[in-house]
């Protein structure tokens, strides 16, 4: 019985030296992804993973940089996570997942003047694809039959080159090429295409190598339940609806 008392000691007092090492907030990064993202860093995904650990007593800011750079200062140790991020199997080799807190659909986009007639992956055999640099989808695309593709930095190169024929089609999240064809008035010269051709759940992902990894992930887990449990999850995606389900003007 002592044996077992002084088992269960060494384990509170593990975790509680854990949790104690989080003394400044968490940072994360990722490239301007409205509206997940915004330039000024707040967004759905800031709003949603800064409560969920808010509600574990973490506190959590975000610096906006290119994705790819992102990525960089995750495997060197200069940030804490990505904040939203798919799930690879490469990715996972060296990156710890927390359980998804979203439903991304990508989505094709096309100009309206093309003659494009979406009917599946297979259709899109011997396009050219703009995408952004450094996502998960990567290795998807790479399996449909001569299909070129264009890496660039964010959803408006995308869409620009769409627009003025630099790319037959484009790859994008359908919420935010929903937002970028509103604020830049392209509802009529571009077309988003469904159903989506990929779907991925949204993650945080941290370094394997992180000293906390498995203490963040399971702080960030149980406040993603906590929140849904509360009612905070679906009013933070209430207060977006407008921009992530309104179709195009």
């Amino acid at each position: 019985m002592t044996k077992f008392f002084i088992i269960l000691l060494l384990c509170i007092q593990s975790t509680a030296a854990l949790s104690n090492s989080i003394t400044q907030p968490l940072v994360g990064s990722h490239n301007e992804w409205p509206p997940y993202i915004f330039a000024d860093g707040t967004g759905m995904t800031t709003e949603l993973v800064r409560a969920a650990f808010f509600s574990q007593n973490i506190a959590f800011d975000i610096k906006i940089a290119p994705f790819s750079r992102a990525m960089r200062m995750l495997e060197n140790n200069e940030i804490d996570l990505i904040p939203a991020l798919w799930w690879t199997e490469n990715r996972a080799k060296t990156i710890l997942f927390s359980q998804p807190y979203f439903i991304n659909e990508l989505s094709i986009i096309s100009n309206t003047k093309s003659q494009l007639d979406y009917q599946g992956p297979h259709s899109l055999e011997s396009l050219t694809i703009s995408t952004i640099r450094g996502y998960g989808y990567h290795e998807y695309l790479q399996s449909i039959d001569r299909l070129t593709i264009v890496p660039l930095l964010n959803v408006h190169s995308c869409l620009e080159h769409v627009k003025k024929h630099r790319a037959d089609i484009a790859l994008v999240d359908k919420y935010a090429a929903w937002f970028e064809m509103k604020k830049n008035g392209y509802s009529t010269e571009l077309t988003i295409w469904q159903p989506a051709l990929i779907k991925h759940p949204l993650h945080i992902g941290i370094s394997k190598e992180h000293p906390n990894a498995e203490y963040i992930i399971t702080s960030f887990n149980k406040g993603l339940e906590q929140i849904k449990r509360s009612g905070e999850y679906d009013e933070i995606l209430a207060r977006y609806e407008h921009l992530a389900s309104a179709q195009p003007e």
